[in-house]
């Protein structure tokens, strides 16, 4: 392990269980703190941390959570020169139905290695508490990027990618076609109008609502009738969906994805879940099928100017066999609100389905 990697290492990991609001949902989450370099836990507004250096801190960009024992996720975080808490700060997706308990711990990533790892905290749901919007630093700002939000997973290909925008002569993509009134490929999205109604993004409290569009077997299409070929199951006539092989006992994996129009903010993410061991796909994609703790996360506060992003991690969950792969990717965007409330945008989200064959 190289020296740089034990001075930026993270410590002093801090860790409890917290409930968000998402529609009818109630959705649990871990939210961490931890120090790294001069950013403790409890830096408060301001001053900036003494090695912040506007937003050009020596800290790590990637993380690995362990849970109970096992990684579980990794992180890749961004934070704009502004503001400082998203560089020591984390919130794991638990579901609706968490464990009775959770142990915690983290390490970084610097320069291809990683630290040692934190303190392992140890946290139950029965005593979550709701909640709250963090503290503004001072002289934040929450900018919107009104560019065109586009994009989805190419690699592994997504089924809008396949059937959308490769036109994959496969049966169940030739069905997905003809049902689709949409040939965007890469908006996938719930629709201007189910937004307008009920906002993706709650400004109030600062986090991105996607749980409550997702009824029945209908995660591939963000529940859009324009997108409902994306929700077709497998069945003898049709087939099933193209798959992208994936080696199941690779050390790491690299998956990426493709923007017409790159947008980025401190408010968005990307999040990717995998579907639960035993998965049917002749059942139908719905949001019980998923694993509640997506295995890889990005969040997004530093601009770049990319036509895709890759992302290459070692989190996936053994699997064998078929599966399906999920990611949100969605923030502060969407229409503007009719009376420029709720920061002025809606908010939105893009969803990408991929299905794999792990070998």
């Amino acid at each position: 392990m190289s020296s740089s990697a034990n001075v930026q290492a993270p410590s002093g990991l801090l860790a409890d269980i917290k409930h968000r609001a998402d529609g009818s949902h109630r959705m649990f989450g871990i939210h961490l703190r931890w120090q790294i370099g001069g950013n403790r836990p409890d830096h408060g507004t301001w001053p900036p941390p003494e090695d912040w250096n506007n937003g050009d801190a020596p800290y790590p960009h990637v993380y690995e959570v362990w849970i109970n024992g096992e990684a579980r996720q990794t992180v890749f975080l961004h934070w704009p020169a502004w503001d400082w808490s998203p560089s020591n700060s984390h919130w794991v997706d638990l579901g609706e139905e968490p464990d009775a308990e959770y142990r915690v711990k983290i390490r970084a990533k610097v320069d291809g290695s990683f630290t040692t790892f934190t303190n392992e905290v140890n946290v139950t749901p029965n005593a979550a508490v709701p909640w709250s919007a963090p503290q503004k630093t001072e002289g934040a700002r929450s900018g919107v990027d009104s560019s065109p939000r586009h994009g989805t997973v190419d690699h592994p290909r997504s089924r809008a990618a396949a059937a959308i925008r490769d036109e994959d002569q496969a049966p169940i993509c030739a069905k997905a076609r003809a049902e689709n009134t949409s040939t965007t490929w890469q908006e996938v999205v719930p629709g201007a109008d189910r937004m307008l109604a009920d906002y993706p993004w709650n400004h109030a409290l600062g986090y991105l609502e996607y749980r409550k569009f997702f009824q029945g077997s209908t995660v591939a299409s963000t529940g859009n009738p324009a997108f409902a070929g994306l929700d077709l199951a497998p069945t003898a006539d049709l087939g099933d969906w193209p798959t992208t092989r994936l080696d199941a006992g690779a050390e790491s994996h690299e998956f990426s994805y493709d923007y017409t129009a790159y947008h980025t903010n401190e408010t968005w993410s990307h999040r990717w879940f995998i579907t639960r061991e035993g998965w049917e796909p002749r059942g139908g994609l719905s949001w019980e099928d998923l694993e509640p703790i997506p295995f890889l996360v990005e969040v997004q506060g530093a601009p770049r100017e990319e036509d895709s992003t890759h992302w290459e991690f070692a989190t996936l969950p053994p699997r064998g066999g078929r599966a399906a792969i999920v990611d949100v990717w969605g923030g502060h965007g969407g229409p503007d609100t009719p009376d420029g409330g709720n920061g002025r945008k809606t908010g939105e989200f893009f969803l990408s389905v991929c299905d794999v064959e792990f070998h």
